[in-house]
């Protein structure tokens, strides 16, 4: 039997690339579109928004009990089950009579999207040359950007002249469209001879330590980009379209570390996890201190992202390295806290905010950021594990 050719890696990234955005824009859309949906629906804002909050659920949920499911059947080949049932649930959210009929579409597509995300990860490691995972990863990672500075800012733009169903009936055809050109990458799958689960990736070394640092990098980000709006609104007095400016900002920032994904792999991500991660709490730290400087904190906002970026580069590469036979169901546990992050920030963050405003915020996320830097510290005693040179796919690449 002959095995069919790889696709070219280009393709694949472009592939991947695509996939994040539509996850990551439809997770960010409701917010933006919440006027126009809650008058044709005849839900009150509060109301609409629990449609977002359906969506978080189901990608949670999905993230942890089926994301597993990928290392049995294959990631490429989940994530085109994904990427099908995210189609419909836009269709879906597209033809919702009701606000009910909208929180269950949404749902369906949390369902998908907690399927895809840890499949897309999953395959950014299948693909990855030896010696160029972090670009590969890197590169990936971009479709954040691309959901967040051009898929939700054009769609609420364009929600003005086409109305928001059309919206999502276009997102349900890029998203078929993404469906069709990921066929070359269910090809790539080795699926496992044993199904995986939440429990057995828990127990793989490394694991904890792994999943700590991402709730430490996601919390401390949400729990200032939560209060960011608000500072910018009610602190400075500025309009919504000049708060505007600083997610715009943060994400051609982050877009722009891709460009940096080649330090990584030459100086190796054990070494460099420490300095981002220092670089981080120096950033929060400077957007307290000038933060009623807005075009300070524009400029800190660009370094935010690049930072950013790199970490979680660094994080997914760590933890799609420690067992290559359970990246589904790792990188399922990885989304899960992720999205309880999301939920819990404005918790957190609120905690500094009400006493300390805006500078309590970005003090607890440095402090956080700086607990992750110490942690980080022991990946530079074991290089092995996180160098260049020892990739998801070496056998003896724990965490």
């Amino acid at each position: 039997m002959t095995t069919p050719p790889r696709p070219p890696l280009w393709m694949s990234i472009a592939t991947l690339i695509c996939a994040i955005a539509i996850v990551g824009t439809n997770a960010l859309l409701l917010s933006p579109l919440v006027q126009p949906v809650g008058a044709s629906l005849s839900a009150s804002p509060t109301e609409v928004l629990w449609a977002a909050s359906g969506y978080g659920l189901g990608v949670a949920a999905a993230a942890l009990l089926i994301a597993p499911l990928g290392d049995r059947i294959g990631s490429g080949r989940l994530l085109r089950m994904a990427l099908a049932t995210l189609t419909i649930g836009f269709i879906a959210s597209a033809l919702a009579p009701s606000l009910w009929a909208l929180i269950g579409a949404q749902v369906l597509c949390g369902l998908a999207g907690g399927a895809a995300l840890p499949s897309i990860y999953t395959m950014a490691a299948v693909i990855a040359p030896k010696g160029r995972e972090a670009r590969t990863v890197g590169a990936v990672l971009t479709g954040w950007t691309l959901s967040l500075v051009f898929g939700v800012s054009l769609a609420a733009w364009s929600a003005d002249l086409l109305g928001w169903r059309m919206i999502y009936g276009a997102l349900a055809a890029f998203c078929g469209l993404v469906w069709w050109l990921s066929g070359p990458l269910a090809q790539l799958d080795e699926p496992g001879e044993t199904a995986t689960s939440p429990l057995s990736a828990l127990r793989v070394p490394g694991m904890t330590r792994g999943i700590l640092a991402s709730v430490g990098l996601m919390l401390s980000f949400y729990a200032t980009y939560s209060y960011t709006g608000a500072h910018a609104t009610v602190n400075l007095g500025l309009g919504t379209a000049q708060a505007g400016l600083l997610p715009l900002t943060y994400g051609l920032g982050f877009g722009s570390a891709v460009f940096l994904a080649p330090f990584l792999d030459r100086i190796g991500l054990g070494r460099a996890a420490s300095a981002i991660f220092v670089g981080l709490s120096v950033v929060y730290l400077s957007m307290g201190l000038t933060g009623d400087r807005y075009s300070v904190l524009l400029g800190l906002a660009v370094f935010w992202g690049v930072l950013q970026h790199l970490a979680l580069n660094i994080l997914v590469a760590r933890l799609t390295a420690l067992d290559p036979r359970q990246r589904g169901a790792i990188m399922g546990i990885y989304s899960t806290t992720t999205y309880l992050s999301v939920f819990a920030a404005p918790f957190v963050g609120g905690i500094g905010y009400q006493i300390f405003g805006f500078m309590g915020s970005v003090a607890i996320s440095a402090l956080l950021t700086g607990l992750a830097a110490v942690e980080a510290l022991s990946l530079r005693r074991s290089p092995p594990r996180l160098s260049p040179t020892a990739g998801p796919d070496a056998p003896d690449a724990p965490a």
